[in-house]
């Protein structure tokens, strides 16, 4: 029982002894005590909850000036950018990837040298930053940045690099350097925090970097684009112009989704960013993994534009053995698609970083695993030899498609990882993890070579990630649209039905499609059908397993004319009940 409404039951108990005659004096008094102790707490209560609010308010406003901040920060950047730009930048930049590709390698092979020393010696974990630092709330995290240009960087670089402040929750300082013709320079500059004074005063005089991020003046305009992000272990994150940021890719994964192993979180712990020329259109730098298991050199070269694409080479040595080495990692959201089963967010229909993940196996047509936000763990393998391509991918393109006012599902990338040359037998491992928020990423999938390498042995990889908001290129076939299920416990079936969309298959002459269905386990597949739905321009094919005995079966469908498939392979696994 709350105190105002204690107050009203003692007064009450007041009146109704008056009343009755039989109130003795002692009572009448004990009761107008408790009354009007009641009617104290209920006004300390009260004030609580003024001061509560007023916090509150105050809370707000200050996101606000914070936001406000940011907005005008950005503001003097993109003026920053257009004076230079106006100065006498070029509105065509010819290619000069030549010249940033071999200034690059030569600061690679650097790199690489002190990832080999780093491996033979004992791990030391990085320094600590100062303990204000660490216990910074996000508010008063986002109110400290960086003053003043990098030491040697070019004022008429057509790029800027953005550092980010350790704290908060990036506890791990970051050495950054730029590389310069003639030498290479710390990038150290002054920290403020110029909307709290108080705050101001307590940081320490040096505030580590912990990361960077990377801008561009967009396509023949002053505009300014930010495209690329470091922050975190060995995340990055890449947009195309006009996208909204989503899906990451890591350096390396190591000992993911293993039972009763705790996954490791190889980290950057050093940059090295070439000071590009006048005329640059790409950037590149290069990078020093460490972790108590293994060290590494990464050689990064990236082009912004309609996609941003991220040239990497890497070498990992491994301090101890590695039970599961992870390439070319990709870590996305999804908690819930138009289709989903259960609604963790009933407010909106949609939300999603990535809603399946696409297979180039290189032996035909695509395969699309569509994604799923499980019940528990689940992790999933697929067996290649020599993968061409694979990616977390962002199909719906429509707000109506996430009804998510503000969140920009429909302008986030899909990211495509394409190996450059042959990387052998090995397979794609997929791990979706149980989730109920937004914020949580609980999708990666990475490339598991056979080959795991071992200690004192090197080894190499060299790919590209691309963030685009288009499809990948060579996706010819048609493609699946959506996909629901339902699921039948009492005759132990999924009923699986599958839209597929596609040049090929708006072709109205089109009219011999067969259903092809496969599964592989203890299964059997029962009433496959498919109908081209004019209404709403797809081919739909209906099928439902039925198990036969225990243990995952694994379901494969496309559609065919004759012995030609039409389209990209779709494929799940039943049951993840």
């Amino acid at each position: 029982m709350n105190a105002a409404r204690r107050a009203v039951v003692a007064t009450m108990a007041v009146a109704a002894a008056a009343l009755t005659g039989c109130a003795l004096p002692m009572t009448a008094r004990n009761a107008d005590m408790r009354s009007q102790q009641a009617l104290r707490q209920s006004d300390r209560a009260l004030a609580e909850t003024r001061a509560e609010a007023a916090r509150r308010r105050d809370t707000v406003t200050e996101m606000q000036t914070e936001m406000a901040k940011l907005a005008a920060h950005e503001a003097e950047l993109t003026r920053e950018l257009q004076a230079e730009h106006h100065a006498g930048g070029p509105t065509a930049l010819p290619a000069v990837w030549g010249q940033t590709k071999a200034r690059t390698e030569s600061v690679f092979e650097m790199v690489t040298t002190q990832a080999a020393a780093l491996a033979a010696a004992r791990y030391q974990a990085p320094a600590q930053i100062p303990s204000v630092l660490k216990s910074l709330s996000y508010v008063d995290y986002g109110k400290i940045a960086f003053r003043g240009r990098l030491p040697g960087w070019p004022k008429d670089s057509p790029f800027h690099v953005s550092l980010y402040p350790a704290g908060y929750l990036f506890t791990w300082p970051v050495e950054i350097h730029v590389v310069t013709s003639h030498t290479t320079l710390l990038a150290q500059l002054p920290a403020v925090a110029s909307s709290d004074p108080q705050l101001a005063r307590r940081l320490p005089a040096t505030v580590p970097t912990a990361g960077f991020s990377v801008y561009s003046h967009a396509a023949n305009t002053p505009l300014v684009n930010e495209f690329l992000s470091f922050l975190g272990a060995s995340y990055l994150r890449g947009v195309g112009l006009g996208e909204a940021w989503g899906s990451s890719a890591r350096g390396v994964a190591v000992d993911t989704a293993l039972p009763h192993r705790a996954e490791e979180f190889p980290y950057f712990r050093a940059f090295w960013i070439v000071a590009p020329g006048r005329n640059a259109r790409h950037l590149g730098f290069c990078a020093l993994l460490d972790s108590p298991s293994l060290t590494g050199a990464y050689r990064f070269i990236v082009q912004p534009g309609t996609s941003t694409v991220v040239d990497v080479k890497a070498v990992l040595f491994q301090r101890r053995k590695v039970r599961r080495l992870g390439i070319a990692p990709l870590t996305s959201m999804f908690l819930q698609g138009r289709f989903s089963d259960h609604r963790y967010d009933r407010l909106i229909r949609s939300a999603h970083d990535s809603d399946g993940l696409l297979i180039d196996t290189g032996n035909g047509p695509r395969v699309w695993r569509p994604l799923r936000n499980p019940h528990r763990l689940a992790v999933f393998r697929f067996p290649l030899k020599n993968p061409r391509g694979f990616g977390l991918i962002q199909r719906p393109r429509r707000a109506q498609d996430y009804r998510a006012l503000g969140m920009n599902y429909e302008n986030r990338p899909s990211v495509w990882v394409r190996p450059e040359g042959k990387w052998g037998s090995g397979h794609l491992l997929l791990v979706e993890l149980p989730t109920d928020q937004q914020t949580n990423d609980n999708i990666t999938v990475f490339w598991v070579p056979d080959s795991q390498g071992s200690p004192g042995r090197a080894l190499a990889f060299h790919y590209r990630v691309v963030w685009t908001g288009g499809t990948p290129q060579g996706a010819k076939f048609g493609y699946v649209s959506a996909t629901r299920y339902s699921y039948s416990a009492k005759r132990h079936s999924e009923t699986y039905v599958v839209d597929f969309r596609g040049k090929r298959l708006a072709d109205p002459a089109l009219s011999t499609v067969q259903p092809e269905v496969w599964v592989h386990g203890a299964g059997r597949v029962t009433n496959a059908w498919v109908a081209r739905n004019g209404a709403a321009g797809h081919w739909r094919l209906q099928f439902v397993v039925v198990r036969t005995g225990p243990g995952p079966v694994r379901v494969q469908a496309a559609l065919a004319d004759g012995k030609k498939q039409l389209t990209e392979t779709w494929t799940d696994v039943f049951p993840l009940r």
